[in-house]
């Protein structure tokens, strides 16, 4: 990681701040936070990222945690009988380390939309 020093007062050339930025390498926050499951490989991936923030983390994950429940809500809709291959129970464990609160929510609607596709699934099958 490249290290940037600044001096944000011109007057008082003792005050030196370090700034962390990430390498060139690196993706950006706006990036994770745009497509979180193409740049991490796992919501772990964002709990253990050495740069952003526990608040970039959070919002990070909640953005991940989004997309997945919108994955399932979809699947239940278009194919209640199809077997999603989501990751929301795992973001959901990562969102819980940031914000309890949220990861709660998010729970309770993914087990909401999994009770819909198990009833409409069973609605579709023949007698």
């Amino acid at each position: 990681m490249e290290m940037v020093e600044t001096k944000p007062d011109a007057n008082n050339p003792a005050a030196v701040s370090r700034l962390a930025s990430p390498g060139v390498s690196e993706r950006s926050f706006v990036e994770a936070l745009i497509d979180p499951v193409n740049i991490f490989a796992s919501p772990q991936e964002v709990v253990e990222h050495p740069w952003f923030s526990d608040e970039e983390k959070r919002t990070i994950l909640l953005s991940w945690a989004r997309d997945e429940l919108v994955i399932e809500q979809v699947a239940g809709r278009v194919m209640p009988d199809l077997q999603v291959k989501s990751r929301i129970n795992a973001v959901i464990e990562a969102l819980a380390l940031f914000d309890p609160s949220a990861a709660g929510e998010y729970l309770s609607a993914v087990q909401a939309i999994r009770g819909n596709r198990k009833r409409a699934a069973c609605r579709t099958l023949p007698h």
